[in-house]
């Protein structure tokens, strides 16, 4: 008994606090501003026309979609929060059951006609007819259009695939002036609350940044991602690398074998395929080269000296001795084997050998039909020549280009 008297004299204590919100306080509530205050959305919601409505703007993003280089865009799915005070919109709760909040048609409330000023694709305002507005009895207004973003981006693709990319939203009023609308950051600008990581990129920065100007409100939210790179360095960077390395096997190979310039083309093939592969990912136009791309000329340039080289080592492989050897080639071979030629020079140390009687003799050589290099020692002294430069600019230009992409910032 004493449980029920309890209980009964807490709900007639609680019972002036409960209202109950009806359907008809919502008619009432909704007759009251767009019918006896007769509101009308074509008029900026303020008393003083002469101050400028305040909106508070946040970018809510939701997902990267792509980030094209080849057509410098990048595709978002994202909404913004706009927050602003309307003065037509105001109510006291208690004479609507305590009615606070109330959704209405966007299209028959005012709100900013903003637009994302540097679209991709066609320039027109944001929302849809079927979205709501959120509206509170203080008149604070809260619309929260979602929607597909495709902004055009300016890339800085040098570093590739290690780059860092920073891409711009920006959006304004379109149809108001400055002293009519200014738009103000949210708490953070861009919110990743909601946001569903991407694959491909890393979202390592964000800001937002109002626009001078004198006449338009802008305001401009920024992106910095960090492309995640395993994906080329397993499809692009490890194929060419080993492309290079196979193309100095070039010169290992024997010209006996008859397989050398065969292999010596299939490798510059192989490279031509890869620049075009690596192009067509890449802006057509743009004030920065890829690295990745520099590598990639500078090996092909090489693979075509090799295949040219090594077909002209097939041909002096067939020469005889009946064909003699040029001048230059003895004379690069000698400055090669000087060390050999030292060492022959000391096997008699009593007797003192001049440059003038060895030169002397080499030439009494020639003259009198000895021979005293052979076609197959001048091929097999070019290959190991071929081989050691073909090292040399496959290392310069490996830790040229890729040890300069990799050491890239934000």
């Amino acid at each position: 008994m004493r449980n029920i008297i309890f209980t009964a004299l807490i709900l007639i204590g609680i019972a002036p606090c409960v209202t109950c919100q009806t359907g008809a306080n919502f008619k009432d509530l909704r007759t009251k501003l767009f019918v006896t205050d007769s509101y009308d959305y074509r008029v900026r919601p303020t008393n003083d026309q002469k101050l400028p409505t305040e909106i508070s703007v946040d970018l809510h993003l939701l997902a990267i979609n792509e980030l094209n280089e080849a057509k410098q865009t990048m595709k978002t799915t994202a909404y913004l929060a706009l927050i602003w005070t309307d003065a037509f919109l105001k109510w006291k709760p208690s004479d609507y059951g305590n009615i606070q909040d109330a959704f209405w048609p966007q299209g028959e409330v005012w709100k900013p006609d903003i637009a994302l000023k540097n679209s991709n694709l066609e320039y027109k305002e944001l929302g849809v007819p079927s979205l709501n507005v959120l509206n509170r009895y203080d008149g604070t207004v809260e619309w929260r259009p979602f929607q597909v973003f495709e902004s055009s981006c300016s890339l800085d693709i040098t570093h590739f695939p290690f780059d860092y990319q920073t891409c711009y939203m920006k959006f304004e009023a379109w149809s108001y002036l400055k002293a009519q609308v200014i738009m103000i950051g949210g708490s953070n600008g861009v919110k990743l609350n909601d946001y569903e990581p991407n694959a491909a990129w890393e979202i390592i920065d964000s800001t937002w940044d109002i626009v001078e100007d004198n006449e338009d409100s802008t305001i401009s939210f920024s992106i910095t991602m960090k492309r995640k790179p395993l994906y080329f360095m397993l499809s692009v960077i490890i194929p060419i690398t080993t492309l290079a390395i196979l193309n100095l096997c070039v010169s290992v190979l024997p010209t006996s074998s008859g397989e050398k310039a065969g292999y010596a083309i299939t490798v510059f093939l192989a490279f031509t395929v890869f620049l075009t592969v690596i192009s067509s990912s890449l802006p057509q136009s743009s004030d920065s080269v890829a690295l990745i791309a520099v590598f990639l000329i500078i090996q092909t340039i090489c693979s075509t000296l090799t295949t040219v080289l090594a077909l002209a080592l097939l041909r002096m492989s067939s020469f005889d001795q009946t064909v003699a050897i040029p001048r230059i080639l003895i004379f690069f071979m000698r400055c090669l084997k000087c060390k050999s030629c030292s060492k022959e020079f000391n096997i008699a140390p009593n007797r003192v050998v001049s440059i003038k009687d060895t030169e002397s003799k080499i030439f009494d050589m020639s003259s009198t039909g000895d021979v005293e290099y052979s076609w197959k020692e001048v091929v097999n002294c070019l290959d190991v020549v071929l081989f050691v430069v073909n090292a040399s600019i496959f290392v310069s230009s490996w830790l040229g280009c890729f040890m300069a992409a990799k050491n890239s910032k934000p």
